[in-house]
C-alpha cells in the first residue's frame, strides 16, 4: 500500500513537467509599438511595455509618496482619440507602472517611487504602445503639437502635477 502511494506521488509530481503544464501566467509577449491609425487599446501584456518605458514593475496596490494625476487629451485631424483604461496595468501579473490609467476619462495617475521622479509624456505613449517620437503620433506625422495648461510644450514634456496636456497631430 505504501509503495502504491509513493508511486502515485512520484507520477503526480512529474506529470506537470512531462505534460508541459504551466503554473502561473504565460510569459509576456514583446512590447510592440503601433504606428498605424487609432483606435489603440491598452496592451494586454503590460509588463513588456512597463519594461520598455523604463519603469520598475510595481504591485497593483502601490502608491508613491506623493501620488498625483494629469489629464491627457489626444486629437488627430481634430478628432478626439479615446485613451483606454489600464494603460500601464498588468492585471494578470498584478503589476503596474508608476504612471497608469484606470478609466477612459484621460486621467493619468502618477504614483512614482520618489518625489523627484517625473515621468514623461514619451513614457506614457511607450506604455500605451503607440509610436510617439516628436514627429509622429501613430500614423499621424504632420503638425505634432503639445500644450500643457494651454501653453506650448516639448513633445517629451514631464507629467507635471494636476496639469492638462493636449497632444495633437494630423496627416
Amino acid at each position: 500500500m505504501r509503495a502504491g502511494l509513493l508511486a502515485v506521488a512520484v507520477v503526480a509530481s512529474v506529470l506537470p513537467v512531462l505534460s508541459g503544464c504551466q503554473v502561473g501566467p504565460a510569459a509576456p509577449g514583446p512590447a510592440e509599438i503601433r504606428s498605424g491609425p487609432p483606435p489603440w487599446d491598452a496592451p494586454r501584456d503590460a509588463v513588456s511595455y512597463i519594461d520598455k518605458a523604463g519603469f520598475e514593475r510595481l504591485p497593483l496596490d502601490f502608491s508613491g509618496p506623493e501620488p498625483y494625476s494629469v489629464k491627457v487629451a489626444v486629437t488627430i485631424d481634430g478628432a478626439a482619440i479615446p485613451i483606454p483604461a489600464d494603460i500601464g496595468i498588468d492585471r494578470v501579473r498584478a503589476e503596474q507602472a508608476a504612471i497608469h490609467t484606470h478609466a477612459t476619462d484621460g486621467v493619468v495617475f502618477v504614483e512614482a517611487k520618489t518625489k523627484a521622479e517625473r515621468p514623461t509624456l514619451k513614457q506614457f505613449f511607450d506604455l500605451w504602445g503607440v509610436r510617439y517620437d516628436g514627429k509622429c503620433l501613430g500614423d499621424a506625422c504632420s503638425g505634432l503639437t503639445v500644450r500643457v495648461n494651454g501653453q506650448p510644450a516639448a513633445w517629451d514634456t514631464k507629467l507635471i502635477r494636476e496639469s492638462r496636456i493636449q497632444v495633437s497631430a494630423g496627416h
